[in-house]
């Protein structure tokens, strides 16, 4: 995104005015714990000298010596707290300076964050515009879930996707490819939500799709037509109820059907195909990297998204990892995707080893399904393979989470 210099210039006035507002304030709530012959003291001792409780004495004592602009922040303590601790320091004989102090600096504060932001998680969420908090992005994720799982009626423990990828027993210029993936302890909160668990693309180069390629379910004695591959060994009995409907983009879209709420209701949901020459093994033009994306749909805990890759397919590098958001619809750059703007930027994805070692915290069946998977699919050992793993906590849905590596010309 291109900014004006206007708004480059509005944004570094709004960063500049806040530190020197949260600054006064600290040093201003740093000057009484002085004059309270507190400086330097611990939290414990802070709330026994002024009496004040354990959560109100841990928020000033961490306020006023965090050098951390925005977890200082998170520790400022409210209005009323500000004039429970003013009133417990004049009793122990603070000079009204030091407190007259403290109250203009906390009124500065909340003046700005009002006239500037509006609330205090909006100023927080500005402040962290120009350095992102894991722990507070964190807590915000999980609360969106919360609500999310609220809102939509459906949640679930994990969401998991595992791609396994190897040269084609049919060309030996393409590729063959193993999918897992599914839902462990899907839950509805209400029992009219049916939710939809299928939309699968493909694309065979980086800017064109292509369904254009043979796909069999994992378990074809468990499957006909079109209907969703259940792997029926890792799902939960009764197998969950899917509905199937075609949109009117002609993909073919499967749905768990509405059912029982809460944990009575909770389900277990596992898929498996098998692709045969799906992809180019060879770099090109058109093919210089391997990009594969799970769309992020539903409330989840966790998501946990593995790529194992075999022994011969040394052009393939390693793996990192990008989450882009999907609540825009915006026009592609020409690279293939049309969400352009990455949520988190690419990080090196986790290194499993060679031969992978495949536990899931979790997902309890994970080696037991790897195993089962490969002798179906007569795939061989996955001793011959290397692995990739992203786990993300509480995904803010809508995202696409992309595992992507360089093809090399060797």
């Amino acid at each position: 995104m291109v900014q004006s210099s206007s708004q480059l210039h509005s944004n570094d006035d709004f960063s500049h005015e806040a530190v020197i507002c949260v600054r006064q304030a600290q040093a201003a709530f740093a000057d009484l714990l002085t004059g309270a012959g507190l400086d330097g003291a611990r939290p414990t001792e802070i709330g026994r000298i002024l009496g004040l409780d354990k959560t109100l004495a841990w928020k000033v004592s961490k306020f006023s010596d965090s050098p951390d602009l925005l977890k200082a922040v998170k520790h400022i303590p409210g209005s009323g707290g500000v004039e429970i601790i003013l009133k417990a320091a004049q009793a122990k004989g603070v000079d009204s300076d030091r407190i007259a102090a403290v109250r203009d600096a906390d009124r500065i504060f909340r003046d700005f964050v009002r006239n500037r932001a509006g609330d205090r998680r909006s100023f927080e969420a500005m402040l962290a515009a120009g350095g992102r908090d894991d722990k507070i992005e964190l807590e915000e994720r999980k609360a969106f879930y919360q609500s999310g799982a609220a809102i939509w009626g459906v949640r679930a423990k994990v969401q998991f996707l595992t791609l396994c990828i190897k040269p084609s027993i049919d060309n030996p210029d393409r590729l063959d490819m193993l999918q897992l993936s599914g839902f462990m302890k899907f839950e509805r909160l209400r029992s009219d939500v049916p939710w939809i668990i299928r939309r699968l693309w493909h694309s065979d180069t980086e800017t064109t799709p292509n369904m254009d390629f043979k796909r069999a379910p994992l378990c074809p004695e468990a499957s006909t037509g079109t209907s969703l591959p259940l792997v029926p060994k890792f799902c939960s009995q009764p197998l969950p109820e899917i509905n199937q409907f075609v949109g009117t983009d002609g993909v073919i879209y499967d749905e768990l059907a509405a059912g029982i709420v809460g944990k009575h209701g909770s389900l277990d949901c596992v898929t498996g195909e098998h692709y045969r020459s799906a992809l180019p093994r060879y770099w090109s033009k058109e093919n210089t990297f391997g990009r594969y994306e799970l769309m992020l749909r539903t409330p989840v805990e966790h998501v946990v998204f593995d790529v194992f890759v075999h022994k011969s397919l040394t052009n393939f590098g390693d793996f990192s990892h990008s989450i882009y958001g999907l609540l825009e619809d915006r026009p592609s750059s020409g690279k293939g995707k049309s969400h352009d703007r990455p949520v988190h930027e690419a990080q090196p994805a986790q290194f499993l080893g060679a031969p992978p070692i495949v536990q899931a915290s979790h997902i309890g069946i994970y080696p037991g399904l790897i195993d089962y998977a490969f002798d179906r699919a007569q795939w061989g050992a996955l001793s011959e393979f290397r692995g990739y793993r992203c786990v993300v906590e509480y995904p803010a849905t809508p995202w696409c989470l992309t595992m992507e590596c360089p093809i090399s010309k060797e």
